[in-house]
């Protein structure tokens, strides 16, 4: 019960934000696309190397948190690719239980811009 009061207060501060935005434009990951780390099931024990230092392989997770946790809809969008070929992406989060507005805003992106390019080798 006091989960589910933290996300409603989380919707709420949301529900402020779309009366003046239709949507947001944010990460889905704090990095680019990375090898996976299948060593072991527990996520906790798996690392992730950025720049150099090793990361909890978790705390990649911040950024689809903030559409997950309050159960907003989000739509992930690839906007390009790293110099190895990587997919670089954002998600579009738009208003509780609006899910068309990120899909259609994902929609508007990609005619402009144009559309999913595998990467290289796969």
């Amino acid at each position: 019960m006091i989960a589910d009061g933290g996300r409603a207060r989380l919707r709420a501060q949301w529900r402020e934000l779309f009366t003046r935005f239709d949507a947001v434009i944010c990460p889905i990951m704090p990095t680019p696309a990375f090898p996976h780390d299948q060593a072991t099931e527990d996520q906790e024990v798996r690392r992730i190397s950025i720049d150099g230092e090793e990361h909890v392989y978790v705390d990649q997770l911040a950024w689809p948190g903030i559409a997950t946790l309050p159960g907003l809809p989000a739509t992930a969008l690839p906007i390009g690719q790293t110099a190895d070929g990587l997919p670089i992406g954002v998600q579009i989060v738009g208003p509780w239980l609006e899910d068309r507005t990120p899909i259609r805003l994902a929609e508007l992106i990609e005619r402009e811009f144009g559309g999913f390019v595998a990467p290289r080798g796969f």
